[in-house]
């Protein structure tokens, strides 16, 4: 009997690959309370196909597994609103299933694999879409906007100003204590108005970490302190450049950027919304910058300047790296005030400002699933996200956005 581990950006869950044939997975649904038990048998393949006149440009799928296989991964992806990802044999494969609602029930939109082996420390991911669809501009336009806006990122920091140790390369759950991801880090960045504003909403404490406790009213001095982020991030050129796109794309209610802030991108960063049958413990903006606990282990925590504030408060436990190109983006294992995070990352070249922009793209144009592509200095980064109804009845909300390499 073979031991596997199969990872969610929730949870992590153990397999059992048994005679090389069959894989038994107890996994109890978050969502529905339900156990699921499926068989496994095969790896992955991404190809590029035509059907009459209609092109596939990039697809992929698991081969040689069962339908029993295929019909249960993609319902726990469904149900959970996660990418799991298992190894088998040093491979990793990811899945990622976007849902919508029909007539008041949850249904299976879209269902796409991405996989890459773990024998570097510099695998690139091959992610493959399941859309089946004629070539269009729309790719060309979004790398067309990332170039701009990442010349025009003038707060990014340089290789002089960060400086990363980013240790051993590890696969699994195998991650052990490193040393500290960030070397040094000249602080003088954090003078610059998108940092020092930022890094305000963390000193005040402004969220609560536990998904399961109701966040604060969005009111007095707390509301004061994230307006004032949220309009520095807005006024940058990045994402000037990110507005009119999403223009170009039609995206509601951009007729002008004070109606956009208010009606959309407002609701989408900060309107709450439950993850835990309950209480409104959560935000996009809590997700992706601060981050969350959730039954002992993180979610999201997807910026770097947070993660440094928290490093250098001993509040953070490095453990090793899954990939990584250069100093630009990277995923690891990391532990947060004893908290485990089995998979995560961010970029870590860039500017706040510039993630809140491309991250916001990506959600409103690209969403539900890793469907946003492009490439920084020459490598391919794909940005995952997906929406919900608020809970609160503000809009719609982000659940997660994050970059991977």
């Amino acid at each position: 009997m073979q031991i596997i581990q199969f990872a969610t950006d929730n949870k992590n869950y153990t397999l059992y690959y048994i005679d090389f044939q069959f894989l038994l997975i107890l996994w109890k649904c978050l969502r529905s309370h339900v156990i699921i038990v499926f068989f496994f048998q095969g790896i992955a393949i991404d190809l590029q196909f035509v059907i009459g006149s209609t092109e596939s440009i990039e697809t992929a799928f698991i081969l040689n597994s069962s339908p029993d296989f295929d019909f249960a991964a993609i319902t726990v992806a469904a149900l959970t609103a996660t990418q799991p990802t298992f190894s088998l044999n040093g491979d990793s494969i990811t899945l990622a299933v976007s849902t919508q609602t029909v007539s008041g029930s949850i249904v299976v939109d879209k269902v796409g694999v991405s996989f890459g082996g773990s024998a570097s420390g510099t695998t690139k991911h091959h992610s493959g879409s399941e859309t089946t669809k004629k070539p269009s501009g729309n790719d060309a336009d979004l790398q067309t906007l990332v170039d701009k806006m990442w010349n025009e990122d003038q707060d990014r920091p340089t290789g002089n100003q960060v400086t990363m140790n980013w240790g051993s390369h590890i696969s699994g759950k195998s991650g052990t204590k490193q040393a500290n991801l960030f070397t040094t880090v000249d602080e003088t960045l954090f003078t610059k108005k998108q940092y020092s504003d930022l890094i305000t909403t963390y000193d005040k404490d402004l969220f609560t970490a536990d998904v399961c406790t109701a966040e604060p009213a969005m009111a007095g001095f707390r509301k004061q302190y994230l307006q004032t982020v949220f309009d520095t991030f807005t006024a940058t050129p990045m994402f000037t450049d990110a507005f009119a796109y999403l223009q170009s794309k039609s995206v509601k209610e951009t007729s002008s950027l004070d109606n956009f802030k208010t009606k959309v991108l407002w609701p989408l960063w900060f309107g709450t919304y439950t993850r835990c049958k309950g209480a409104l413990g959560s935000s996009g903006w809590e997700h992706v910058f601060s981050g969350e606990v959730r039954s002992g282990d993180v979610d999201g925590q997807h910026d770097w300047v947070r993660y440094y504030l928290q490093q250098k408060a001993d509040k953070m436990v490095y453990e090793g790296y899954y990939d990584h190109f250069d100093n630009i983006i990277g995923t690891f294992q990391y532990t947060w005030m004893g908290n485990l995070k089995p998979k995560g990352g961010f970029f870590t070249g860039s500017s706040p400002a510039f993630d809140f922009s491309i991250l916001s793209v990506c959600a409103l144009v690209h969403g539900n699933g890793g469907n946003c592509h492009f490439n920084v200095e020459g490598h391919a980064i794909t940005v995952t996200s997906y929406t919900q109804q608020c809970g609160d009845g503000s809009g719609t909300c982000l659940s997660t956005a994050y970059p991977s390499g």
